[in-house]
């Protein structure tokens, strides 16, 4: 082998090793909860801060911000034995005085994915802007069924177009996986 062409080999080697390891270091964040029957993706630029279950296995909470720390994020997820009324879900979260949710601004939005169904708000104050989905399950003869509440927290300068697809994209790929 010419001594010219084994550099170009191993710098190829080299080039496609560094490839593999950024594909892995900025790759996406999938949270599979089999518990509590539901995925959501995170883009690279998020960091899980904290999980929590409560003693009793019927409840659990992620927080997660975004690397530049200008967005906040949080799922609740509740394992119930029937199905939730959303909006009396909704209404004990708004109402919930350690959850601290600023007024809703406007009606929600409504979407229904068959077994799930979904509604949202925005919510703002002088302090916080905060974008708050609202998912339930609805399966009657399931052994279970489940109530999340994935809430997106900023303040309202950072409000913008790349916030709000941010935050579209990963409220995009929450899904339960409830059958």
């Amino acid at each position: 082998m010419p001594n010219s062409f084994r550099p170009a080999i191993l710098l190829l080697f080299f080039y496609a090793l560094g490839l593999i390891v950024s594909q892995s270091i900025f790759a996406d964040d999938n949270i599979n909860d089999y518990s509590f029957k539901f995925t959501i993706t995170l883009p690279a630029n998020w960091d899980k801060k904290d999980m929590k279950e409560t003693k009793d296995k019927d409840g659990i909470s992620y927080s997660f911000e975004s690397k530049d720390k200008k967005i906040t994020f949080m799922i609740l997820a509740f394992k119930l034995t029937s199905v939730k009324n959303l909006d009396d879900f909704i209404y004990n979260m708004e109402k919930d005085i350690s959850l601290n949710i600023p007024q809703r601004s406007g009606d929600y939005t409504e979407k229904d994915f068959g077994t799930y169904d979904m509604k949202a708000g925005i919510y703002k104050d002088n302090n916080f802007y905060e974008n708050i989905y609202y998912f339930r399950t609805k399966l009657p003869d399931a052994p279970n069924n489940y109530v999340y509440l994935v809430r997106f927290i900023t303040t309202p300068i950072e409000v913008n177009n790349d916030t709000e697809a941010q935050i579209k994209a990963i409220i995009d790929s929450f899904k339960s996986t409830v059958e």
